[in-house]
């Protein structure tokens, strides 16, 4: 079948129709990650699921021209180009309204199968009737762990708070996530890795567009699955490779939004998941966190005001003003970005 007509048909966004059911989705939302795109592609050619499958990738509307080239050159996929560049859980649900797998896995473009990527053990895993969100291990270029340990709790959120509770509870976190382990349940787990029956994700009403853009969509979908009474799990004797090369660290000026999005969506997060006067003291503390922080990145490397990374700390601190006064004016900690953007 020519990518053309795979990409007309999916568009339709009618779940199933026509076709068998298949045991896993695998979901990619792009935007401008082609490069690290085509490496996550050619890992799944490396080290294939043995369960039936279909990769289905949402182009957030890239507008670079790259979108027919790469459908050409990856006829194994379903390429489908969203009408804008609408948000992470925006792309996610697009790929889900086009999907027929019994679980959706979600992945960010810049995710790499290895030898240790056992993703069928991951599925047979996330069966069981107790768990919820399925998710593993992911290692970054320095061979490393990401953060594995995580907290939903609204206040820790804010690093410095983090840290403190962290080593206030050193013992309990080491006896709830004991090294010996293969399996831990954190609070939440990143949205570079998510496996979830589809039945389950229907159930949850799907990632929540209305209030995310980009950043804490992850931790709202492990929250409300968590209130089911589901698990959150993540296999540490399963690996993904995260080469971190995606579309938000380009150039100073799309790290400011990226950045600056991080701080909207922990906003929108606290007024959706907080009540009275806590909900009004978070959203105090983080502002004067916030624009505290990034003023003494700023002034830091102002010495350097030639480099990268002093015009991304101003442009940062630039835009989280900006979000601050829209906010007054809006009346709406939402991004601007999103479609729906009302209080």
């Amino acid at each position: 079948m020519e990518n053309g007509i795979n990409i007309s048909f999916y568009l339709l966004g009618l779940r199933g129709i026509g076709l068998n059911n298949i045991d896993l989705s695998i979901i990619i939302v792009n935007y401008k990650s082609w490069g690290v795109l085509q490496q996550c592609l050619d890992s799944f050619q490396q080290f294939p699921p043995k369960l039936s499958h279909e990769i289905i990738v949402i182009d957030n509307d890239s507008q670079d021209g790259e979108f027919e080239v790469f459908g050409k050159h990856n006829l194994q996929i379903k390429l489908i180009k969203n009408r804008g560049n609408n948000g992470f859980s925006n792309g996610c649900s697009l790929g889900v309204d086009n999907s027929n797998g019994e679980f959706l896995l979600f992945l960010n473009p810049d995710i790499v199968l290895t030898n240790k990527s056992d993703i069928d053990e991951m599925v047979k895993f996330a069966n069981n009737t107790d768990i919820g969100i399925t998710s593993c291990r992911k290692i970054n270029s320095k061979g490393s762990p990401e953060r594995e340990i995580t907290f939903s709790s609204p206040w820790l959120i804010i690093g410095w708070i983090r840290a403190i509770y962290k080593q206030l509870n050193k013992k309990q976190i080491a006896l709830k996530y004991k090294e010996s382990q293969n399996i831990w349940y954190p609070e939440w787990i990143a949205g570079s890795v998510i496996l979830i029956k589809f039945t389950l994700f229907n159930k949850i009403n799907n990632w929540d567009q209305g209030n995310y853009w980009m950043y804490y969509e992850d931790v709202d979908l492990c929250k409300r699955v968590a209130t089911l009474g589901k698990k959150i799990a993540l296999l540490r004797n399963v690996e993904l490779e995260h080469l971190h090369g995606g579309s938000s660290r380009r150039n100073p000026k799309t790290t400011a939004i990226t950045k600056s999005e991080v701080v909207t969506s922990s906003h929108v997060f606290i007024h959706e998941h907080t009540r009275g006067l806590n909900r009004f003291a978070l959203h105090l503390v983080i502002m004067v966190n916030t624009l505290a922080s990034w003023l003494l990145r700023t002034i830091l490397t102002l010495p350097f005001f030639w480099r990268g990374f002093f015009r991304a700390n101003l442009f940062t601190l630039v835009s989280i003003i900006k979000y601050y006064l829209s906010v007054m004016i809006r009346q709406t900690w939402k991004s601007k970005r999103l479609k729906n953007n009302e209080s």
